[in-house]
């Protein structure tokens, strides 16, 4: 059976998203349609296209008022494919990226894969620091495990089958879900299957904003939201499991505290949290020993 991938980029006033394009055109694997979708800035991504003539790749425009969801969708409605791939235009992709897709889809048990990537924060380094460190087994990806642990799904890494998207109902249009309205759907997604898959390697890199303060606060914001669209969920995931606190929600809200230098209400925060992951627990006592220093 021959498989094709059909790969939605979502573009606005991004200077690499040549880049992206290339990673694409680059794979091993060549069966795939690219579906790029022009957030209407200028002409600079149509003049790279008829520079390279690629009949694989589609071009469409679209004004969506800073609503990503919309893009997205798009590409969704205008793909012919079964299996949809997600790429952000500043982001790029291994040239085995499909290859290694195409191994696990081929076993028949899964509806969205995804991957690690490593970090790009735009310098180069002699060793690559992966985005996310997984200590633990694959395993399926579970609606209470999201709740519980937060999005560990890195959007670019995604390849789902397109009647799951549509069962879902595409990604949010929904101004008040910007910048998680992927977290959004992989929890609507988990709603409809368990059938998730990690592929425990990186097979592209994801670029990370220099600017660490906008986007926690921008985070801390979505945080608000989660909290309100999910309240019924999150109280029945705490009665289930016996827990006071989704630990990633308050540790962002910590760190948010801190930034803020309002040293009392971090502590008092950061006391609840109960985690297992290593990482977050040396964090929160290296926090704790700095606020000890600065009384």
């Amino acid at each position: 059976m021959n498989f094709e991938f059909s790969i939605i980029i979502p573009i606005y006033k991004c200077k690499f998203f040549e880049r992206a394009i290339n990673s694409v055109r680059n794979q091993k694997y060549k069966k795939w349609e690219l579906i790029i979708i022009d957030n209407n800035f200028d002409d600079s991504v149509k003049q790279f296209l008829r520079q390279i003539q690629d009949n694989r790749i589609k071009y469409y425009k679209i004004s969506n008022h800073g609503v990503i969801g919309k893009s997205r969708n798009l590409g969704i409605k205008k793909s012919k494919n079964e299996w949809l791939c997600f790429l952000d235009s500043d982001d790029y992709w291994s040239s085995n990226k499909l290859n290694e897709t195409l191994k696990v889809i081929k076993k028949k048990k899964y509806d969205l894969i995804h991957h690690n990537m490593y970090v790009d924060k735009g310098s180069i380094k002699i060793f690559k620091s992966k985005l996310y460190d997984y200590k633990i087994k694959n395993q399926k990806i579970k609606f209470d495990d999201l709740i519980l642990n937060g999005n560990n799904i890195i959007q670019s890494s995604v390849v789902v089958k397109k009647k799951i998207l549509k069962k879902a109902k595409y990604f949010s249009s929904q101004k008040k879900l910007i910048a998680w309205e992927d977290f959004d759907l992989w929890l609507k997604i988990a709603k409809i299957t368990n059938k998730f898959y990690l592929i425990n390697k990186c097979l592209g890199s994801y670029y990370v904003s220099k600017d660490k303060n906008k986007k926690l606060k921008r985070f801390v914001k979505n945080i608000h939201e989660f909290k309100k669209k999910y309240r019924f969920e999150i109280s029945r995931i705490k009665n289930k499991y016996n827990i006071k606190n989704i630990w990633w929600v308050e540790y962002a809200e910590a760190i948010n505290l801190f930034k803020e230098k309002k040293y009392q209400k971090f502590y008092l925060k950061i006391k609840k949290i109960k985690t297992k992951n290593f990482k977050i627990k040396l964090r929160t006592f290296y926090l704790k020993l700095v606020l000890n220093l600065k009384a």
